[in-house]
């Protein structure tokens, strides 16, 4: 009976006692929401540019939102200074650390596509490495763009008088590098059907906080050329 006694007693004991330092990570585990897009401008197609491909920006934003800096990825040589210029006027919902508004960085790739009827994809221009000290320490890394998939101009556009069409949409990358939903940001029907569909054969390398893999969003911006003459 003194035996029961004591080992209640022990066990009541150890139960007021505080969780292990390892039990307490992960019932307080950090938690980091990545920046959103809240006001975007349309991206132009320059004047007399024929080039087609994706141009993909790491655009670093502040505690407040705004485009601190945007560094290119991949560069398309005519299009590449619109795509920036655009982007560094965007507002954000800036990312957050445990609640706190904290500096990070934004995956935006502005994808200008072959005027129809064209529908072959054009691979990813190089990937530009860069070394400098803040991609280095940060502990956050954005997803990397490794496949892109042109839309395919809708039959109905041809009973559109606005053109060129843009369309920018936000979408949700998973730990496994897939788009798990988008939002649209601009909406330019009939086009925003078919580059939502495209968005489903992009692949990423996964955000990662602190080397692991995390959620992430990117914004990616479909801009259509005009046709020239009759298109099937």
């Amino acid at each position: 009976m003194g035996r029961l006694f004591a080992a209640a007693i022990a066990l009541a004991w150890l139960s007021a006692q505080p969780l292990a330092p390892c039990a307490r990570k992960v019932t307080g585990e950090s938690h980091f929401q990545p920046p959103e897009a809240v006001s975007v401008s349309d991206v132009t197609i320059p004047f007399r540019s024929v080039a087609n491909g994706t141009v993909v920006l790491d655009v670093m934003i502040s505690e407040e939102g705004e485009v601190r800096n945007v560094q290119v990825r991949r560069d398309i040589a005519s299009v590449t200074e619109e795509a920036v210029r655009s982007v560094k006027t965007w507002k954000f919902e800036p990312a957050k650390f445990n609640g706190k508004a904290v500096t990070s960085r934004m995956t935006v790739a502005v994808t200008f596509n072959p005027a129809p009827p064209l529908a072959a994809n054009i691979p990813l221009p190089p990937l530009i490495h860069q070394d400098d000290e803040a991609r280095i320490q940060s502990s956050f890394q954005p997803p990397e763009v490794t496949r892109a998939t042109f839309p395919r101009y809708p039959l109905t556009a041809q009973g559109y008088s606005v053109w060129p069409g843009t369309v920018i949409l936000e979408a949700s990358i998973n730990e496994a590098g897939k788009v798990q939903s988008t939002k649209t940001l601009r909406d330019a029907p009939p086009f925003t059907t078919t580059a939502i569909q495209a968005i489903e054969d992009w692949r990423f390398i996964p955000a990662t906080l602190n080397g692991t893999p995390v959620e992430s969003k990117v914004v990616l911006v479909f801009c259509f050329r005009q046709p020239i003459g009759n298109w099937p």
